[in-house]
């Protein structure tokens, strides 16, 4: 549906007030999606959970080994924000075991005097890992977990223990992320929250809903069903939120296959489609053409396999994945959508 998105911003700053305090404008290219986005702050049952400057934020890597540079990378940006990044024990190195990155989680959790939780990367493993998490840890440290992709388990474990998370950009954040992503992302975790006014060339289905925040990278979300810390196991009503990565149309369609026999889809109240970035151009064997012609993008496979039966709003191209623009997103808190024929709105 798109790949790298090209940032065009229009921003005026102002200080936190009742009122939104910044705009900003992006273009997103392929889906031609233009957003607008302003900040307000946070009025929920959470504020304990946000970020203030001199806090000490653990920097861990709970999945995949990231590099020295992107550790460093990590340590560097958050001290210019104004945090103090404590290094977990076993960020990186030339090996490492399981109970290595549980330990650098538990202790992240435990230590009193650790504030909030930054991922340097994703990759593969979060699961593993978070089999070993009790939610009651979780549930009692209070601290949000800061990453995506992979890290996306995660944020299932905190809406399970009732808590929110911020899917975000991680070490790319001081690096190759937009400069708009990176004011959004510093907001975010001090509780200046971004909604988001979305206008692009696929409509989704209009309507409106409410619901917490699901969801998160498509091929790693499926991990977390059936476990302990799914978050479609909600006693609330859920908007689920979906993206990946080089993945084709073939291994998206038997995700979104396999979460609509589950009854996830179903059980929506709305549906977000972020980005699809480096979707192969071939198309394989899987063109659309046993399914009454061949598919234009993702967002057309989408359409015509998986929303004819599901009268909720679903929207399309909203600016979040894998490219240098990945705006922020609370995970695990409730969440206003609104699709119309011009646009989506996307606010707390």
């Amino acid at each position: 549906m798109s790949k790298n998105l090209i940032a065009l911003c229009l921003m005026f700053v102002c200080g936190l007030s009742m009122a939104p305090c910044a705009e900003q404008t992006l273009i997103a290219e392929g889906a031609d999606t233009r957003c607008h986005v302003r900040y307000s702050p946070y009025k929920g049952e959470h504020g304990d959970m946000f970020l203030k400057a001199g806090d000490k934020i653990a920097v861990i890597s709970p999945s995949a080994f990231p590099s020295k540079k992107q550790a460093d990378a990590t340590v560097k940006g958050l001290k210019g924000w104004g945090y103090v990044p404590v290094m977990g024990k076993h960020v990186y190195g030339a090996v490492r075991s399981l109970a290595d990155c549980i330990a650098d989680l538990k202790w992240a959790l435990s230590d009193p005097e650790i504030k909030g939780i930054f991922c340097v990367r994703g990759g593969y493993g979060a699961s593993e890992v978070m089999d070993q998490i009790p939610l009651e840890l979780i549930a009692s440290a209070r601290k949000p977990i800061i990453g995506y992709s992979d890290i996306s388990v995660f944020h299932a474990g905190w809406t399970r223990a009732g808590l929110l998370s911020v899917q975000a950009c991680m070490s790319a954040t001081f690096d190759d992320l937009a400069p708009e992503c990176v004011e959004a992302e510093k907001n975010i975790i001090q509780g200046k929250i971004p909604s988001y006014t979305c206008e692009g060339k696929f409509k989704g289905k209009t309507g409106e809903a409410e619901g917490i925040l699901i969801g998160g990278n498509l091929s790693t979300f499926l991990s977390v069903l059936g476990t302990a810390y799914d978050s479609t196991k909600l006693d609330h009503k859920y908007i689920l939120f979906l993206e990946d990565v080089e993945e084709d149309v073939q291994h998206i369609h038997r995700y979104l296959t396999v979460l609509k026999h589950l009854g996830v889809l179903d059980r929506a109240a709305g549906i977000v489609f972020g980005e699809w970035t480096g979707i192969p151009a071939d198309l394989g064997d899987y063109t659309g053409s046993s399914r009454g012609g061949k598919y234009t993008s993702v967002t057309d496979m989408i359409c015509r396999q998986f929303l004819d039966d599901l009268d909720i709003p679903v929207a399309f191209g909203f600016p979040a994945g894998h490219s240098n623009v990945n705006y922020p997103l609370l995970m695990g808190e409730k969440v206003h959508l609104k699709v119309t024929d011009k646009n989506f709105t996307l606010f707390y």
